[in-house]
Parts: C-alpha cells; structure tokens; sequence
C-alpha cells in the first residue's frame, strides 16, 4: 500500500501523495476477526508497556534514593 501511495514523487506537500493516488488506492479487506485479534494484540503490547514504564518509574525512585546514601559512604571511605 506504501510504494503504491507513495511511489512516485509529483511535487505535492507529500511526496508522491496527491487526490488522485487516494481515490485509486486497493485498500486490503481484512476481516472483523482478524482486526480484532491484531487490535487485541496491540492492547497488550501497550498493557506490557504501560507495566514497563511504571517499573522504571519505580526503579528511578528507588535509584535517586540509594544516591545519597552511596555519595556519602563514598565520601566517607566506607566503600
């Protein structure tokens, strides 16, 4: 669907995109249940994400905490 939309460039503010291109386009038919499955998917690529960037959160907190403690066991020689 990409080379055929954007295949040629004609000058356009997109290039190789114009009024035309659009209307002739074979836009695939995929069917309900395969789009809910690729949309069921997604959601849990997002839900995995959504997890992975609370427990960065959390780490992130946890780290600027440990960074007193170690800066002044390191000052202090204890290290």
């Amino acid at each position: 669907m990409r080379e055929e939309l954007l295949g040629q460039t004609t000058g356009t503010a997109i290039p190789g995109l114009n009024g035309e291109k659009i209307k002739n386009a074979q836009i695939p038919n995929i069917p309900v249940l395969e789009q809910r499955r690729i949309v069921a998917e997604l959601d849990a690529l997002q839900e995995q994400v959504d997890t992975l960037k609370h427990l960065q959160s959390k780490t992130a907190v946890e780290l600027d905490a440990l960074l007193p403690a170690i800066l002044d066991r390191a000052f202090k020689g204890e290290l």
